[in-house]
């Protein structure tokens, strides 16, 4: 099978939908926040290789700066929930706020409670790419808007 991944012809369908913007030939950008180096590395990886455009950043006010405006539109945002600095999830109700689709990331019961009250949506850990994929998908016709749109 060389170098495609097995799932790819599963979701040609789901990635078509969600890189055609509203002009017909934009990705999707995807900002993806986490504080460990490791796994903002692979998460990027994984979304490149799915055809994303995305942008890494590794904390809160690397994030607080992408969202002011400034830089690339963000379609959706994926983010670990529990970053130094920040209580729980407040990150992911700032861009909420903003009106951002977010999917949170985290394998820790009280973030999983505080997204079931705040009505966010959480990816457990551990997840595997389609799961990742499914949830970018859910998150952006979930109503909320990215910059893109606003």
């Amino acid at each position: 099978m060389g170098t495609r991944s097995r799932w790819r012809p599963v979701f040609v369908l789901l990635l078509a939908n969600l890189q055609r913007g509203e002009m017909g030939h934009l990705a999707t950008h995807v900002l993806v926040v986490d504080d460990d180096l490791d796994v903002l590395t692979v998460l990027v990886a994984m979304l490149n290789d799915s055809g994303f455009v995305t942008t890494a950043v590794d904390g809160a006010v690397a994030m607080r700066d992408m969202l002011s405006g400034k830089g690339v539109p963000i379609d959706v945002i994926v983010l670990d929930c529990q970053m130094p600095g920040e209580p729980l999830a407040q990150l992911a109700l700032h861009a909420k706020a903003l009106r951002f689709p977010v999917v949170m990331i985290s394998g820790n019961w009280e973030a999983m409670n505080f997204a079931l009250e705040n009505g966010l949506q959480l990816l457990p850990k551990p997840f595997r790419i389609a799961d990742l994929l499914i949830a970018i998908s859910e998150a952006m016709s979930s109503g909320e808007f990215g910059q893109r749109d606003a």
